[in-house]
C-alpha cells in the first residue's frame, strides 16, 4: 500500500468515524521513512489521535454515570493500549522525521495529553506521579518550541490554554495556571493585528477562550478568598474572649 493510499483511506475512514481504522492507515503514513507531515496531513493525524481517544474516554463516562462496571476495565485496558501506542509512535516515527516548529509543538502536545489520560485512568499514586511529571514534561517541550512561534499564533495559544488547564487542575497550582494564561493573552492580543485573515479568525477565537478561562478562574479565585476570610472572621469572633476566660483550660475547648 502506498503512501498517497494510505492518506485516501485515512480520510474515507475519518468521514465514516472509523477512528480505529484511521489510526491504523495514519501509521503507515507516519511510519514511511524520510517524510514529515505536512499541515494536511497533520491535522489528519490529530484528528485520529485525538477521536480514538475520546472514543474510549466517552464509553468510561457513560459507564461511570450509569453505575456500569462490567466492562470498565476493558475499555479502561483499550484506551491504556491506544495512549501507549500514540506515544510510541510519536517517539519512534514523527518526532525524528520532524523539523517544522509547528510538528515538534503538535506532537509533544498531544504526548502530554496521553500521559495526562494514562494518570486518569491508573489510580496507583507511583503511576499516576509518573504519568503526571511525563505529560508536565512533554506539554513544557511543547511550549518552549512554542516560543518559536508568532505570539498570537493559534497553536501557541491553544497549548496556552491546554497548558495552564493542566497547571490548575491537575498539577493544582492556581497562580502559575493563571500567571501563564494571562501572559500568553496579553502577548496574542498585542500581535493579533499582524496576523492573515484566516489565522486571525482561528487565534480570536482561542483567545476568546482564553479570555473565559482568565475570567472564570479569577472569579473562583475571589470566592475562595472571600470565603476563607468569613471562615477567618468566625474564628477570630470565637477567640475574644475577657481576660477572665482565657484560662488555659478556655482555650484548650476552643
Amino acid at each position: 500500500m502506498t503512501r498517497d493510499h494510505s492518506l485516501y483511506m485515512a480520510k474515507l475512514s475519518g468521514q465514516s468515524n472509523r477512528f480505529g481504522e484511521m489510526m491504523e492507515h495514519m501509521r503507515e503514513v507516519v511510519k514511511y521513512p524520510g517524510l514529515e507531515l505536512n499541515s494536511e496531513e497533520r491535522i489528519l493525524f490529530n484528528c485520529a489521535c485525538k477521536n480514538h481517544i475520546n472514543s474510549c474516554r466517552e464509553q468510561l463516562e457513560l459507564m461511570s454515570e450509569n453505575l456500569i462496571s462490567d466492562y470498565n476495565w476493558e475499555i479502561t485496558n483499550k484506551l491504556f493500549t491506544i495512549c501507549n501506542d500514540i506515544i510510541r509512535m510519536i517517539d519512534n516515527y514523527c518526532l525524528p522525521t520532524s523539523f517544522s516548529v509547528e510538528n515538534i509543538v503538535n506532537y509533544n502536545q498531544i504526548k502530554g495529553d496521553c500521559y495526562k489520560y494514562l494518570g486518569e485512568i491508573r489510580s496507583e499514586r507511583e503511576h499516576y506521579v509518573i504519568d503526571m511529571e511525563a505529560a508536565h514534561m512533554s506539554y513544557l517541550k511543547a511550549y518552549t518550541t512554542a516560543k518559536n512561534l508568532h505570539d498570537a499564533d493559534p497553536m501557541r495559544i491553544t497549548l496556552a490554554l491546554n497548558l495552564s488547564n493542566f497547571y490548575r487542575n491537575y498539577l493544582r497550582t492556581p497562580k502559575n495556571a493563571l500567571a501563564l494564561a494571562k501572559a500568553e493573552y496579553r502577548k496574542g492580543m498585542e500581535k493579533i493585528d499582524e496576523l492573515p485573515d484566516p489565522l486571525y479568525k482561528k487565534t480570536t477565537n482561542r483567545l476568546q477562550r482564553l479570555r473565559e478561562q482568565i475570567c472564570d478562574w479569577e472569579q473562583l479565585d475571589l470566592e475562595a478568598r472571600l470565603d476563607l476570610e468569613k471562615r477567618l472572621d468566625r474564628v477570630a469572633s470565637r477567640t475574644i474572649m475577657s481576660p477572665s476566660l482565657c484560662t488555659r483550660s478556655s482555650l484548650s475547648i476552643i
